[in-house]
């Protein structure tokens, strides 16, 4: 079991939002059991007390700084976007050995959805993903500090797919202890609208 004292936890905030009208999905409100807030308030809410609560943003900066240390992806020294460049600069700026990663558009993630993750001990130094019983949620995972520089590599050779760095890495699958559908993101307005 890996201790909550070693992991620093990062919320995925980055993206550009175009299947949402351009708009900072993680900042739009969401009517869940925090009542009407920010959808990444309800992410937040559904981690563990870690040692540090890192946001990967690129707009919005201030917003996010009320809610934990925003790193942005000119920080990982790359040219490239997206996910993993989000986790290669969280991976850069954690201090402690693990980094617990999930998107701020899950609203309905289960409390303690990431449990699976600090159990699995098989393979100690690889990355840990979740699995839902229907498919990999690649965005959801647990990644060893010491693989940043494999993923840097991976990242400036033309890589850009969340589930093809876990492969080449080998990461191993956590299956997941809910049902497939607590683990819906939204992407539209209508995912929204159908919650």
């Amino acid at each position: 079991m890996i201790a909550l004292d070693d992991i620093s936890s990062l919320v995925l905030c980055g993206g550009q939002g175009r299947r949402f009208a351009h708009r900072d999905k993680p900042l739009v409100p969401y009517a869940g059991d925090l009542g009407l807030r920010p959808m990444v308030d309800s992410v937040i809410h559904r981690l563990p007390p870690t040692a540090a609560l890192l946001i990967s943003a690129n707009r919005n900066i201030e917003d996010y700084a009320q809610r934990g240390k925003v790193i942005q992806d000119v920080e990982s020294g790359l040219t490239t976007q997206g996910p993993l460049v989000g986790i290669y600069a969280g991976l850069i700026a954690c201090s402690t050995p693990w980094l617990l990663v999930c998107p701020g558009d899950m609203p309905l993630l289960p409390f303690k959805w990431y449990q699976p993750l600090l159990e699995q001990v098989e393979g100690r130094h690889r990355a840990r993903v979740l699995h839902d019983g229907e498919r990999l949620q690649s965005l959801l995972c647990l990644v060893p500090r010491s693989l940043a520089e494999d993923l840097g590599s991976f990242i400036r050779s033309g890589g850009y797919a969340v589930r093809g760095w876990h492969t080449r890495s080998g990461a191993t699958e956590c299956p997941a202890k809910e049902n497939p559908e607590a683990f819906v993101n939204i992407n539209s307005e209508a995912d929204l609208d159908n919650l």
